[in-house]
């Protein structure tokens, strides 16, 4: 039991890292809800969906920050390429990378960016 316990307390103080964001916490601006697995041909690590103010962002987690790094080095600035796939974006996509994890966003809401650029800094590469 304390085992779980202790588990909880390492979620909570990770959630409350300046700048973290917990699924369901909610930050000026910003509103998450956890999704699906989601997987990309590009991206080494599985990610997950998660909405953002009512739309889905797809974020990916490293082991650490140099392995997030290495990865976003792969994306071109427009975002068209990365390594070597030219992907289809339905909407303009927006990459944004903050440690050890990177997030894709497809779309130009503002409400969605605004608060990301808020959590995550400036998106390091895309439309």
């Amino acid at each position: 039991m304390a085992d779980v316990a202790d588990r909880r307390d390492v979620d909570r103080q990770r959630a409350r890292r300046p700048g973290d964001v917990a699924p369901g916490e909610h930050h000026p601006g910003l509103v998450c809800h956890p999704g699906e697995a989601v997987e990309q041909p590009f991206f080494s690590v599985a990610g997950r969906f998660l909405a953002v103010n009512g739309e889905d962002v797809q974020v990916f987690e490293y082991a650490d920050a140099e392995a997030a790094r290495a990865e976003a080095a792969t994306v071109s600035p427009d975002g068209g390429t990365i390594g070597t796939a030219k992907p289809f974006w339905a909407a303009p996509p927006h990459f944004y990378r903050r440690d050890r994890v990177i997030v894709l966003y497809t779309g130009d809401a503002g409400r969605v960016r605004t608060p990301l650029e808020a959590v995550m800094g400036p998106q390091f590469a895309g439309r």
